[in-house]
């Protein structure tokens, strides 16, 4: 019985690995991937050139001389028919608006957004996070004709007048920017942004005048979701274009060696947007109307990385109001943000399956808390594994008793497969019956577990997406609790979290283990665990730590009982 528990357990191991790729897959969770040293440099030299051919568009000052418009390239942009009325050949005036949360940049070339830095988030390689790529281009517009047989127009090089040259709002304060483009022959187009002293939402209210009602309007968001991780496999395993309708949400992501795709889909669409780790840029109609939805992606040449775009449509006799309004979020994945907005924007988050979901959203609300009175993650992460353990104690206990009550029924087991070897079905009805007359269940040592595991899998998702872990420090050489932590020796990192999480649950598994034939399963698990645990992050593994160390304190606590119950039950043998 002993030699085939073993082996039991080695299966499960080897399960266990098999079937975790496709958990992943299915749960939406990204394991992490290295990106080698010489393809991030590669990725870095070619983003420095494309920066300094943009850098006059990036980081001009709004009062400096204009700058010669160019046209941005697109492959995906639908081509102009006819020449527009607009001075596309004039220049290019940048318009800035500033927030305490955003510092926005509009080209009066197509009236779209250049630049969407967070002020309140820094990219690892210094400055703010910017949501835009080098060449990409936000709220771009197109016109189709309703058939969409060849009739596009493209709007980003149409001169937009602004009705001022920036724009500065206060923290309680509201802000509105109006850029007007005349198209001639009666046509014109009005863009609104009206932005917030508070929050990452932007108002958008787009105007026709003179385009009939069979019109489609585009709003576009080109050239993907910039990079802002130290780790670019951060970014590149879960970025994605993703989009809500019909009361589902569909995603499109590409890999390296994929082809270009995309998806075209029409109905109720709640938003539509991309998301990199700790960052997105959404899309949502405020007004009723059916709408259109189009996510592309495809793969950069020779690079590691994938372009992404989406666009959000609608028939212009569709808008009732006279006003197609949007509400555009560009700002962090963080739960009380995109909540607050009630538009379901929080279903972009990759937190598991819906009982999952509302576990993990809780624990996200009890993570921020705790902050408050805890003002360092790494505390909180530590004070949660405590909680966690002293929550979970009673289930473990059960376990932990019903374990001992299986092994001091061993004996008794044995001598009744020895006495029944060859009657399967007595020896199946007399070890029921010894399973009752010793008040012993079976799987009392499991259901615990199964209890205990959708907490688990919350906590997982909650420490991998945790946007409040990125860049938080802990203490000593743990400086980042979105990364692994490192220590450096002999120009190898060393990370020491899994080492110390591994350490705990082999002291912890000594001090159960009975069976000396169980003494192998002691030894490979820390090591298996090692290997699982080693690229993830370090908030993720050190909860792993703290819950071992309580797992072996627990233990001794159990030990320490069993023995006083003991010696008990001794001197009541005495007295007798």
């Amino acid at each position: 019985m002993d030699d085939k528990r073993t082996l039991i357990a080695f299966l499960l191991v080897g399960v266990i690995f098999l079937v975790m790729p496709y958990y992943y897959e299915i749960m939406g969770i990204a394991q992490p991937q290295a990106v080698p040293d010489s393809v991030a440099e590669a990725r870095r030299d070619s983003a420095g050139s494309r920066q300094e051919a943009s850098k006059q568009r990036r980081d001009v000052d709004v009062e400096s001389t204009p700058v010669p418009v160019s046209s941005p390239s697109s492959a995906w942009r639908p081509e102009s028919v006819g020449d527009v009325t607009g001075d596309s050949a004039g220049v290019e005036r940048l318009v800035e608006i500033l927030t305490p949360q955003q510092r926005l940049v509009v080209s009066t070339a197509g009236g779209d957004l250049v630049s969407v830095q967070l002020r309140s988030y820094d990219r690892a390689h210094g400055g703010p996070v910017e949501l835009l790529t080098e060449f990409g281009q936000g709220l771009v517009l197109t016109l189709e004709s309703e058939t969409g047989r060849g009739q596009s127009l493209d709007l980003s090089d149409v001169h937009f007048e602004p009705d001022r040259e920036s724009l500065v709002v206060e923290a309680d304060g509201e802000g509105q920017l109006r850029l007007r483009a005349d198209l001639g022959n009666g046509q014109s187009v009005v863009k609104t942004l009206t932005v917030h002293g508070s929050g990452f939402g932007i108002d958008v209210g787009i105007k026709l005048q003179g385009f009939d009602e069979g019109t489609v309007v585009f709003a576009h968001w080109l050239g993907g979701i910039a990079l802002a991780e130290r780790d670019a496999a951060q970014d590149l395993t879960v970025m994605k274009a993703l989009a809500y309708l019909n009361d589902s949400v569909i995603d499109l992501q590409v890999d390296e060696d994929d082809e270009a795709e995309s998806q075209d889909e029409r109905g109720d669409v709640r938003w539509a947007g991309l998301r990199s780790k700790y960052f997105s840029v959404l899309l949502s109609p405020t007004i009723e109307a059916r709408h259109r939805v189009v996510l592309k992606g495809r793969p950069i040449v020779d690079e590691p990385f994938r372009d992404y775009e989406f666009a959000l449509g609608t028939r212009w006799g569709d808008v009732e109001s006279g006003e197609w309004q949007l509400l555009l979020y560009a700002g962090p994945l963080m739960l009380e943000e995109v909540a607050s907005y009630e538009r379901d924007f929080a279903l972009v988050m990759d937190l598991g399956f819906p009982v999952i979901r509302d576990i993990a959203k809780f624990l996200l609300h009890v993570f921020a808390a705790a902050y408050q009175f805890i003002p360092n993650y790494g505390w909180v992460i530590v004070a949660f594994g405590v909680t966690v353990k002293i929550l979970v104690y009673p289930l473990t206990h059960k376990s932990y008793e019903s374990a001992a009550k299986m092994q001091e029924v061993q004996p008794k087991l044995a001598a009744l497969r020895e006495k029944h070897k060859n009657n399967n079905q007595k020896l199946s009805q007399e070890t029921m019956k010894l399973y009752k007359e010793e008040g012993v269940n079976p799987l009392g040592g499991c259901l615990p577990m199964v209890f205990q595991m959708p907490i688990f899998f919350a906590l997982y998702q909650v420490f991998s997406s945790a946007i409040q872990l990125r860049q938080a420090p802990w203490m000593f050489w743990v400086t980042d609790l979105s990364l692994p932590d490192a220590v450096g020796i002999a120009g190898f990192d060393l990370h020491v979290l899994p080492l110390l999480m591994s350490g705990a649950m082999f002291f912890q598994s000594k001090m159960t283990m009975k069976d000396p034939k169980q003494a192998a399963l002691v030894y490979l698990m820390p090591v298996v665990m090692v290997f699982i645990m080693w690229s993830f992050s370090s908030g993720l593994v050190l909860y792993w730590t703290v819950f071992n160390v309580m797992q072996i304190g627990q233990q001794v606590l159990t030990n320490h009982l069993k023995e006083k119950k003991q010696l008990r039950m001794a001197g009541a043998a005495d007295r007798k």
